[in-house]
Formats: C-alpha cells, sequence, structure tokens
C-alpha cells in the first residue's frame, strides 16, 4: 500500500527516529445412494455405563455439493468424502444459511440463524457470550474440546472460540503482500488435531477440523494440479479430501461406541454461475446447496435422507445423539427424528449491502420452492429447475411474495456490526474479502441497487486494480475506477483502492481528497474516517486528522481508538495516546498493533525495557506482525546487537514486503555490518516505494554501493 495508507511516515534515514506503528514506526519512514426409511431405529442410544460418544466436525471451506464423488455430478473423485457417505447418511437436500465463511460457521456451531447470533459478515461482528454454542455445551457436558481452523475468517477473536479448551487459530504465513494468504494448509491442521485428538483419548472428546481449501485462488498442488488441468477448482476439492484422510482412517478405528462425526461445508463456490466467480454477492445453489453426512457405524443406518437438512440441525441433532438437552428456542431439529414434513429454511447475503452499498438479499426455501427477496423478486422449482434458469416471480409474482413475507422482519434490521481493526481488514482483503465499516440502516432500494444489475461492476473493480498492479498503468486504472464511482458511488472499496493509487503515484493531496469525498458523502463510516484521519497525520497535519475523528472519540472500535492514539502521540501528547492505546487493548485484548503502538510510545520515553518486553509479547502471540518486528530492530540495535536487528528486519519484510521503514532499516544496519551485498538489495527494493527527496537520496546512496556489491562480511 501506499505508504500514506499503509502507515509508513518518511522522515530522515536514521534507525533511531520513532514514530508509532499505527502510522510508521522509526527509520525513514512511512449418483445418489439408495434411499432410508427413516425411523427410530436407525439411531441407537449410547449403552447404559458406557463411555460418551466422541463428536467430530469436519468443514471444508467453500465446497459444493457438486464438489464431492458421492454427489453423483462425476466431476472430481472425493474417496476420503465418499467413504463417510457410503458409511453414513447424506442429505443431498442441504442448505446453509449464509454465503460466507463466519455467519455459517456460527450457525453451525449454535443452532441459530444469522439474525439471531448476530454474525453477518466476516468481519465487524463478534458471537455474544450469552449464546451457548456445541462447544460450551460438550464442555459442560465433560468432553475434552478442540478446534484447529485454517483462516483467519474463523479467528478467535470472533467468538467462535468460547468452551474450547484448545483453539487453534494460527494461520501461518500471513502477509501484508495480498498475493499471500492469511491461511494455514489442511495437512498441517489436520496434523495438529489428530495429535490433540491421540492426546486426549481418554475421555469424551468434541473435536472440530476446518480445512480452508479449496478457497480462491485455487492452486492445487500435484498431482491433483494435472488431474484437473482445466478445473484448479476441482482439483482444489480433490486435494481438501487428501488432507482430511488421515483423519478419517483414524475415525474409522475408534469403536466402542464409533464417534459421531459430521461432515459439511460452510457454503459453495459459483465459479462464474449467474455472472458470480466467487461467493458471497448471491445465494443461488451453487453457493448455498451444502454437502451434510453423518456418520456413526453401527449408531446411525447408512442411506440418503431427501428430507431437506440445515446447517441450524446440526446442533440439536448432535445433542439428541448424546440424550443432551437442547437450549430453549432453537429453529432447527434433529435429523435423526422420525418426523416427517418440510423444513423451510432462511437464508441472507448482506456483505454486498454492508461493503458496497448494494441492496441486500434475503430468502426462504419452503416446499422446494426459492424465493428470493431483492429489488428483482425472484422464485424458482428447485426440482423442476435446479439451475435456477427460470425466475417464476415474472409468471408467479404472488407465490413469490407469499413466501417472502415469511422472512422474519428481524432478520432486516441493520445488523450491529462495528468497524472491523486494520489487521483485521489486510488479512480478510488477503483472502480476497472486502471489509467496509459499520453496517449501513435500513433503506429503500431500487432496481439499480440490485446486484444482479452491479455484479459486473466487480469484475471492472478487479480489472482496474490489475491493469495498475500488473500493467503498470496507473492513469488507465484511475480512470476506470472514477468511471465505476460515476455509476456507483456507495462503493467504498473503489474509494480505498482510488486513494491507494495515487498515494502510490505521489499524489497525496489526491488521494486525500478522495478520501474526503467518501467521508463527506457518508460512504466506509467510521474505517473510511480513519484512513482520511491516518492519511492526514502521516502528511504531517495533526490537528485536521484529530477533526477528522473528533466525532469518534468515543467510539468502541478499537482500531479508532489506535488511530486517535498515534495521532495524539504525533501531536506531542503522550498521556492522551497511552490512554487511547490502553482503551484499545481494553475493548480488545488481542489487538496487537495497540500493543506494538505502546511499545514504540514507551521506547520514544527511554523505557526501552518496558517495550522490548510488551514486543516480546505482542510477538510471541502473533509472529507475523511486521510493525513489531520492526520495533524490535530497533530496540535490538539500540542494545548494540546489530546482527539480531538485521535478523528482526528481515522478518519484518519477508512479512511485508512493502514495509519502507524496515527496508531502510535493513538497508543502513547492512551497510554498517559491512554487507554491501545486502543493503543494495534493499535499496532496490526501497527506491521504488519512495518519492522526492527521499527517493533521491536513497537512489544515489545505491548508486554509491553498486558497484561494491555483492561484498560481504
Amino acid at each position: 500500500m501506499a505508504s500514506m495508507l499503509r502507515g509508513n511516515r518518511l522522515t530522515r534515514p536514521t534507525l533511531a527516529a520513532l514514530v508509532l506503528a499505527g502510522a510508521a514506526l522509526f527509520a525513514c519512514g512511512p449418483s445418489e445412494a439408495p434411499k432410508i426409511p427413516v425411523s427410530s431405529e436407525t439411531q441407537a442410544p449410547p449403552r447404559s455405563g458406557s463411555r460418551p460418544p466422541d463428536v467430530v466436525l469436519i468443514t471444508i471451506d467453500t465446497l459444493r455439493y457438486d464438489a464431492t464423488g458421492f454427489s453423483g455430478a462425476g466431476r472430481v473423485e472425493t474417496p476420503a468424502f465418499d467413504r463417510l457417505a457410503s458409511e453414513g447418511r447424506a442429505f443431498p437436500s442441504a442448505h446453509a444459511h449464509a454465503v460466507i465463511t463466519l455467519p455459517s460457521h456460527a450457525s453451525i456451531l449454535t443452532g441459530l440463524y444469522p439474525y439471531e447470533h448476530g454474525i453477518r459478515d466476516n468481519a465487524g461482528f463478534v458471537l455474544r457470550e450469552d449464546i451457548p454454542t456445541l462447544a460450551t455445551i460438550l464442555k459442560g457436558a465433560g468432553y475434552a474440546t478442540g478446534a484447529f481452523v485454517s483462516s483467519f475468517t474463523l479467528d478467535g477473536r470472533f467468538g467462535l472460540k468460547r468452551g474450547f479448551d484448545v483453539y487453534d487459530d494460527r494461520c501461518e504465513g500471513f502477509s501484508g503482500d495480498p498475493s499471500r494468504l492469511a491461511e494455514r494448509p489442511g495437512d498441517q491442521t489436520v496434523g495438529l488435531a489428530m495429535a490433540w485428538w491421540e492426546a486426549h483419548r481418554d475421555g469424551p472428546r468434541f473435536l472440530w477440523v476446518h480445512v480452508f481449501t479449496p478457497h480462491f485462488p485455487y492452486d492445487p498442488r500435484e498431482p491433483f494440479k494435472s488431474r484437473y488441468p482445466d478445473a484448479p477448482y476441482y482439483g482444489d476439492a480433490a486435494l481438501a479430501d487428501d488432507q482430511i484422510r488421515p483423519l478419517v482412517d483414524a475415525l474409522e478405528h475408534v469403536r466402542d461406541p464409533s464417534p459421531l462425526v459430521v461432515f459439511t461445508a460452510d457454503h459453495g463456490e459459483s465459479l462464474g454461475e449467474h455472472g458470480e466467480k466467487s461467493h458471497g454477492v448471491f445465494c443461488y445453489e451453487a453457493t448455498l446447496r451444502i454437502p451434510l453426512v453423518l456418520w456413526s457405524p453401527g449408531r446411525i443406518a447408512p442411506g440418503s435422507d431427501p428430507r431437506p437438512a440445515r446447517h441450524v440441525d446440526v446442533l440439536p441433532t448432535v445433542l439428541e445423539m448424546l440424550r443432551l438437552p437442547a437450549p430453549a428456542g432453537l429453529p432447527g431439529r434433529s435429523l435423526l427424528a422420525s418426523a416427517a414434513g418440510d423444513a423451510p429454511s432462511y437464508f441472507e447475503a448482506l456483505t454486498a449491502w454492508i461493503n458496497r452499498g448494494w441492496a441486500p438479499l434475503y430468502g426462504r426455501i419452503e416446499g422446494g420452492r426459492k424465493a428470493i427477496d431483492l429489488p428483482v423478486p425472484e422464485l424458482y422449482d428447485l426440482k423442476a429447475d435446479p439451475g435456477e434458469k427460470r425466475n417464476l416471480a415474472r409468471t408467479s409474482p404472488a407465490v413469490q411474495r407469499e413466501i417472502a413475507s415469511r422472512i422474519p422482519a428481524e432478520a432486516r434490521e441493520a445488523p450491529g456490526r462495528e468497524t472491523p481493526n486494520q489487521e483485521v481488514v489486510e488479512k480478510l482483503r488477503s483472502l480476497g474479502y472486502l471489509a467496509s465499516g459499520p453496517a449501513p440502516a435500513p433503506a429503500r432500494f431500487d432496481l439499480s441497487s440490485d446486484p444482479k444489475n452491479l455484479i459486473f461492476l466487480d469484475d471492472e473493480v478487479n480489472d482496474a486494480v490489475l491493469r495498475y498492479r500488473r500493467d503498470r498503468d496507473a492513469p488507465g486504472a484511475i480512470r476506470a475506477l472514477e468511471s465505476i464511482l460515476a455509476r456507483a458511488a456507495g462503493m467504498a472499496n473503489v474509494y480505498t483502492q482510488l486513494a491507494l493509487i495515487e498515494a502510490e503515484q505521489g499524489q497525496v493531496e489526491r488521494a486525500l481528497s478522495v478520501l474526503k469525498k467518501a467521508v463527506s458523502t457518508g460512504v466506509g463510516g467510521e474505517k473510511m474516517k480513519i484512513q482520511l484521519a491516518r492519511g492526514l497525520s502521516q502528511a504531517g497535519r495533526a490537528d485536521e486528522a484529530w477533526a477528522a475523528l473528533s466525532d469518534c472519540l468515543d467510539s468502541k472500535n478499537p482500531v479508532t481508538q489506535e488511530a486517535l492514539g498515534t495521532i495524539a502521540a504525533s501531536q506531542g501528547r503522550y498521556d492522551e495516546a497511552r490512554a487511547r492505546f490502553d482503551k484499545a487493548l481494553t475493548l480488545d485484548p488481542t489487538y496487537p498493533a495497540a500493543r506494538v503502538d505502546l511499545a514504540v510510545l514507551l521506547m520514544n520515553q527511554g523505557r526501552r525495557d518496558e517495550a522490548k518486553r510488551m514486543l516480546e509479547r505482542a510477538l510471541s502471540e502473533n509472529a507475523y506482525l511486521p510493525d513489531g518486528w520492526n520495533a524490535m530492530g530497533v530496540i535490538r540495535a539500540q542494545e548494540g546487537d546489530l546482527r539480531g536487528a538485521v535478523d528482526a528486519w528481515e522478518r519484518a519484510v519477508r512479512i511485508n514486503p512493502k514495509l519502507t521503514i524496515a527496508l531502510m532499516n535493513l538497508a543502513v544496519a547492512s551497510e554498517k555490518l559491512g554487507d554491501r551485498g545486502k543493503a543494495v538489495a534493499a535499496l532496490r527494493r526501497l527506491v521504488p516505494t519512495l518519492q522526492g527527496e527521499a527517493r533521491r537520496k536513497a537512489e544515489a546512496k545505491l548508486r554509491s554501493l553498486e558497484p561494491s556489491a555483492p561484498a560481504g562480511p
């Protein structure tokens, strides 16, 4: 990102000059199975006095129903998935309630619809502490509980970790570079989960394993890459199957009693259907229909159950199997019950509303008919038209209205979202998700705001960004983004991209003007105000920066308090800065940027030992904090450990290759150590990130060292 937006303020090239992490740290800168009858005989209750059965939840991210072998679609081979389905009970008519990761998993774990548990997007929402989950219930029943997840979208800070003895959300390899994902490979996650499983074999266990594959970008390793050369998504689905195979193998050896395994996905993937490349905007079957299997040999009769099934049915099913009481008021039912009949289902997609200002999508499935409530209403007969090609709302509008009228009014209330902090925004962006400010208030939407009429804009935004990043065509990218805003002025992400490009071209005032326009028109909410304030502060206009956030002084968003702290520090108001950082950490004790900022503040006050301890704590909690490593490098340099400092700065730039201040520190220290080759390499990466006099000085230094490179110690 540009220094103005990323937070790197360009100052003189010295190892000792310190500013705060929220702005900058220091130095220079800124075929379908047979049907089975449903009866109580399909469930065998636990024997009296026997050990309760283990429970295992396996969730595969972004797995379409037809991306399994047992679906009969013939698109991919998934032997592990198929083994569970052939030996268990599969539900070919299963649906999610949301088409993004966090809300879907919240529904699986709580047995509630999104409007009931309150998580409506992947950022800015935290599960309330008063809501029971499968983990809290089973822990209370004496189970050891462990969760092992593979993506930052399920980070423990969002509230799903409650009730788990171990919640392993370490997503190794996160980088500030958008080309690298905040994701842990599935085989690593499964390996850690199996180690925990073996260590807790003396008692009943509840294990949740989440594998992020086949999420975009699809990049299957061999042999799956070669097996599916023209269908990388399905290659990734085959890879995910291979990743969970060791766990399935292990579970088959557990007997007396056999474990209860729930296998499902959070949502599917559009793959271009209905104009959507990935997921999150629409709720067609490509993303809403999911695989769902219950597996417990000797306890659940195998076969295919044609009844509708839903994510909200998972929790009551598990609890009935265990003979445990379910929380009152759950909308779901046990899938092991003999009762027949339809099970209507609610679904939603609010991401485009929250992050782009487009119309929110609500819907309901009942009696095999699916109603979608948008400015252009939709109605489909899923049995006669599984591909949803014929919109029956045009010929049967009364039917569509009748079904849509049963969508609960509370589902349409504005979700209580806080502005996600910058670390959350950056990590979600690395996974291809947008994250903007607070949810907008309810509004009337017309045909122009229907996502079906706007989905093409997503492609235009992506093309504009590629034009800039890949083709280095900044003027063309700027024109394209300005054209998008002229037609869809509520797209906060476009303002941000436009400002970023302007700033990276050295056009700071133009970038600030873009952000001011967004704020003045109410786009982007508090997050946009934070971006503007940071930009003003880094341009040396701290008083204007404080004024930009003057109506947010009592905000309960930790990133706002952290931003206010960095501005106060730049004004020399260190007590105010400390109070703001403390408040940020009170609001979110897991927010590492504020802890790093506090450490830098202590360094500025000469309290180096305290600062070092605070940095060590922050980095032990999250080893992927480039600003934290940058600060640690300065402390090591001040202690006389220049080689240790170089190691810290190298770690910082491995995490964020565009961290200007760490590159400059690395260059200066490497030269002092006589490693001209390393200094030259750092300067070559640094120069393109600088503008004006700072760039000229860095170029001069590079020229002075290049004739002697690659000499080193």
